[in-house]
C-alpha cells in the first residue's frame, strides 16, 4: 500500500474523495444541472462590434477603494468559482466555427469567505448586458462589445477559451473581481444524472399534451431520461407556457434530484464517483480532482447565506432579444456586501 510523506496511505486518500465529493456535485447540481435547462430564449447572434461602453469599470484592488461612492476595504480571504449550464448537446467538444452556439443558460457565482466560514451563491441573469471580448478562432482579441453576458462563451472554442471569455465578462462586471476556478455542464448533464439515480420521481402539475403526451397531467411518474428533460426545458408548449411555472417544475425536479443523489451516496461511498466520473465528459473546468476536494472540504462546515440578486430591468433590444440592465446601485451593492468591508462600519 502506498503512503504519502504525511503519511496518508492511496486508501485514506481514497475515502476521502469518495466523503468529499458528494459535497461538491451538490454544489454543481444546485449551480448548474437545472439552469442548465433553463433557456429564456432562442440562440442569439453574436454582435460584430461594440456598440456601447459598459458603465462599469474594474476597480483597484487598494486598501481603499470607492465602489458607487461608498469608501470600502477589500476582504482578504475571499475565493470565488464560477459554475455555468450551458445550451449545448452532447459531450464538451471543441467548436469548429464560433456562430453564436454553447451559450450559457445559467451563471452562478460561489464566493466562499474563509474569514467567517461562510459562502453565497450569485445567480447572474443570463442576459445581463456588459462588455464581452469577441474572439477570432484561433482565440486572438478582436474586439469588444455590449451585450447579453451569455454570448461571452458563444465567442470562444466551446472549450476552455469560452470558459475563461465567460469568468473574464463576469469580473468585468464585478468591477474587476478575480474569480478562482470555474465549471461549466452541457444540459445533456440532466439526462446523466436521472439515469444514475434510476429516474426522479415527480407529480406533473401542468399540461404537457403538446410537449410530450406521456407525461399526464396529476400523475405521479418516475422520469425516464428524456421526460426528464421535457421537464426541466418545457416551457412554450407547457401548461400556460410562462418561465415561472418552468422554474417550479424545475425547483420541484431539483429537489427531488438531490434526494436521490444523497440515498446513494449515503449508501454507497463509491457512488460520488460515479457521478463524478459521469459527468466529466460534459464538463469543462480548470479545477483538478485536488481542487475538487479541497473546494469539497472548505464546504463541508461553512455555512451558506442567503442567495444574493442584482436588480435591475428587463426590455427587448434592438436586435429583438432580451436585454437585462443592471441596477448600478443593486449592482455596487452586491459587489460591497460579497467583496469589501465598508469603512464606515470599521470605525
Amino acid at each position: 500500500m502506498n503512503e504519502n510523506k504525511n503519511g496518508r496511505t492511496t486508501m485514506d486518500r481514497s475515502r476521502a474523495l469518495r466523503k468529499l465529493i458528494p459535497l461538491f456535485i451538490a454544489v454543481i447540481v444546485v449551480a448548474a444541472a437545472v439552469g442548465i435547462a433553463s433557456r429564456t430564449i432562442d440562440h442569439q447572434e453574436v454582435p460584430a462590434e461594440s456598440t456601447q461602453q459598459a458603465a462599469v469599470e474594474p476597480q483597484p484592488q487598494e486598501e481603499t477603494v470607492d465602489i458607487n461612492g461608498v469608501q470600502c476595504t477589500p476582504k482578504k480571504n475571499i475565493k470565488t468559482y464560477l459554475f455555468m449550464g450551458l445550451d449545448s448537446r452532447g459531450e464538451a467538444e471543441a467548436a469548429e466555427e464560433y456562430d453564436g452556439t454553447g451559450q450559457c443558460d445559467t451563471l452562478q457565482l460561489l464566493v466562499l469567505n474563509e474569514d467567517d466560514n461562510t459562502y453565497t451563491r450569485l445567480p447572474i441573469n443570463r442576459d445581463t448586458m456588459t462588455d464581452v471580448k469577441s474572439l477570432d478562432t484561433d482565440g486572438t482579441y478582436l474586439a469588444t462589445t455590449y451585450m447579453q453576458i451569455s454570448l461571452a462563451h458563444a465567442t470562444g472554442d466551446g472549450m476552455e477559451t469560452s470558459c475563461e471569455n465567460t469568468v473574464d465578462a463576469v469580473s468585468g462586471l464585478l468591477y474587476g473581481q478575480p474569480v478562482d476556478g470555474y465549471a461549466s455542464l452541457n444540459m445533456d448533464a440532466i439526462e446523466v444524472l436521472n439515469h444514475l439515480v434510476g429516474g426522479v420521481t415527480v407529480t406533473v402539475e401542468d399540461d404537457f399534451s403538446k410537449e410530450d403526451p406521456t407525461l399526464k397531467m396529476g400523475e405521479t411518474v418516475t422520469l425516464t431520461d428524456e421526460q426528464a428533460m421535457h421537464y426541466v426545458r418545457g416551457r412554450m408548449n407547457v401548461g400556460d407556457g410562462s418561465n415561472e411555472g418552468r422554474m417550479r417544475r424545475q425547483s420541484q425536479y431539483l429537489s427531488a434530484l438531490k434526494a436521490e443523489l444523497a440515498e446513494k451516496c449515503q449508501a454507497d461511498s463509491a457512488f460520488a464517483l460515479d457521478i463524478y466520473d459521469a459527468l466529466e465528459p460534459y464538463m469543462v473546468t480548470d479545477l483538478s480532482r485536488n481542487d475538487f476536494i479541497k473546494l469539497a472540504a472548505s464546504l463541508v462546515n461553512a455555512e451558506e447565506q442567503e442567495p444574493l440578486e442584482i436588480q435591475g430591468t428587463n426590455g427587448e433590444g434592438k436586435t429583438g432579444f432580451n436585454e437585462f440592465t443592471v441596477d448600478q446601485n443593486s449592482l455596487a451593492d452586491t459587489v460591497i456586501q460579497l467583496f469589501y468591508d465598508r469603512v464606515e462600519d470599521q470605525e
